[in-house]
């Protein structure tokens, strides 16, 4: 009995985990502006869709600031494919 109960709940937390309920630095992305300024004392990622084909997409940079602090900021850019063609 104890160990179904164990499974059940060990299932609805990764439910929520995955859907980004349970996080444990979770950020709002914010849409970059041109001339926003931009605080990064370090990268932490680069997320892009990689599409087969040359187009604009929407990539996302998380970053930590000279406080400290993570971010995260959303811009638009040409796919890596377009560096093909």
């Amino acid at each position: 009995m104890k160990r179904s109960i164990l499974t059940g709940a060990s299932l609805f937390l990764a439910a929520f985990a995955s859907s980004g309920v349970i996080a444990a630095e979770a950020t709002q992305a914010v849409g970059y502006e041109y001339g926003m300024p931009l605080d990064v004392a370090r990268v932490i990622s680069i997320d892009e869709p990689n599409p087969l084909s040359c187009e604009t997409v929407q990539a996302k940079m998380t970053y930590v600031d000279s406080n400290g602090e993570q971010k995260s900021v959303t811009y638009l850019k040409q796919s890596s494919a377009c560096a093909n063609s």
